[in-house]
């Protein structure tokens, strides 16, 4: 188990990497905490590739990117043209699959119980309803 602190670093690293995913354009990235479930990782990254050349360029981008945080992969699986790999980076393992293994293999039926973690930049935790009284006076507006 790792500290809360390791915890924090590694979600960070791994919503890093979900965005390195989706910035190359891989698609149904997700992102869970399997702390709980898990003896190996804290958390797992998965995304669908449509071709080895995307799964490379999303690879290149997330090892980019995370070395920037300090952090370089400890393994990886796959490079070539196999249609999945595996770069484990300790408490951060991302799976890059095409839509076929990633169909075949069913990694989300093995993390049922995980929870899924949000990791778009935009992501933010929900926002309370506006006051009745809010509503009424309209969206603000600025003037120049």
């Amino acid at each position: 188990m790792t500290s809360p602190a390791s915890a924090r670093r590694f979600l960070a690293a791994a919503r890093l990497a979900a965005r390195g995913a989706d910035d190359k354009k891989a698609r149904d990235v997700r992102l869970w905490d399997v702390r709980r479930f898990s003896g190996v990782t804290d958390f797992y990254v998965v995304a669908t590739c449509d071709s080895i050349p995307q799964m490379q360029a999303a690879e290149n981008a997330i090892d980019e990117t995370l070395k920037k945080s300090g952090l370089r992969p400890l393994r990886r699986e796959g490079r070539g043209s196999a249609p999945w790999r595996v770069l484990d980076f300790g408490g951060v393992v991302v799976h890059l699959l095409t839509e076929s293994a990633r169909l075949f293999y069913g990694l989300e039926r093995l993390w049922e119980g995980a929870k899924a973690m949000p990791w778009a930049a935009d992501a933010a935790p929900a926002r309370r309803a506006p006051t009745a009284s809010a509503r009424s006076r309209g969206p603000k507006t600025r003037t120049r």
